[in-house]
């Protein structure tokens, strides 16, 4: 190894012998011990040997350090998120003309723990509301009219009756209210309708309150964003 004078300083430690063999000294450092100094005789070879400190407690330390620290790529998934995605692989379907349709993942306990209750009388009323709202706005009015328009062409919903479905007691329909979302900025949509599967009925639950939220698909964006300072 050869290093310049400037980084002897650095590796230099306690220990230092002189007269060694009459003319040498010798000189601890972090690599271990050097020899300097007028050689009398001649010397045909020379050795250096390096041997590898074994510290299983240091190497147990920092293998548990960069365990600790990695990122572990498995998902954990609940019982819930596996029912999710088990209903998802064994109901999801393609239609004729491309569609797809897949069954809503209820939890566990629909309707008997979890029950709902009646909906449409709360979406009836917050419907008027947005309609005379939407009377004072002509221009808003014919925008949301023709999104709603675009669903029924497009088969994203279709009319119903106007009657809950009700068995035993027990609510198995659900009224969605909706509201107008304005996006002047936006160059494709404009106006967008949201659903409001959060609104409770009767029961004190709403929709949300039925299905589970299933697993992230996304990757975490902490792990994939890099920093530069």
């Amino acid at each position: 190894m050869v290093i310049g004078s400037d980084i002897t300083p650095q590796i230099l430690v306690q220990g230092l012998h002189h007269n060694v063999c009459g003319t040498l000294m010798t000189q601890n450092t972090i690599f271990g011990w050097i020899l300097s100094g007028p050689i009398a005789e001649k010397i045909s070879t020379f050795f250096t040997c390096v041997t590898e400190s074994q510290n299983d407690s240091l190497n147990s330390l920092l293998r548990k350090f960069w365990e600790q620290e990695e990122v572990s790529t498995e998902k954990t998934l609940s019982e819930d998120d596996k029912r999710c995605e088990k209903l998802y692989r064994s109901t999801t379907i393609r239609q004729a003309e491309g569609c797809y349709m897949v069954k809503l993942p209820f939890k566990e306990g629909v309707p008997d723990k979890i029950a709902l209750g009646h909906s449409r009388l709360g979406a009836q009323l917050q419907y008027l509301s947005i309609e005379r709202s939407l009377e004072k706005r002509p221009e808003l009015k014919h925008k949301y009219a023709e999104v709603l328009d675009e669903y029924l062409a497009m088969d994203h919903m279709a009319p119903t009756s106007s009657r809950e479905v009700i068995n035993e007691g027990k609510y198995f329909s659900f009224y969605l209210p909706h509201h107008a979302v304005l996006k002047p900025d936006s160059k494709t949509t404009k106006v967008r309708v949201v659903f409001n599967a959060s609104k409770n009925s009767h029961s004190g639950n709403s929709l949300n309150d039925a299905l589970p939220t299933g697993p992230v698909l996304q990757n975490d964006l902490m792990l994939i964003i890099q920093v530069c300072f």
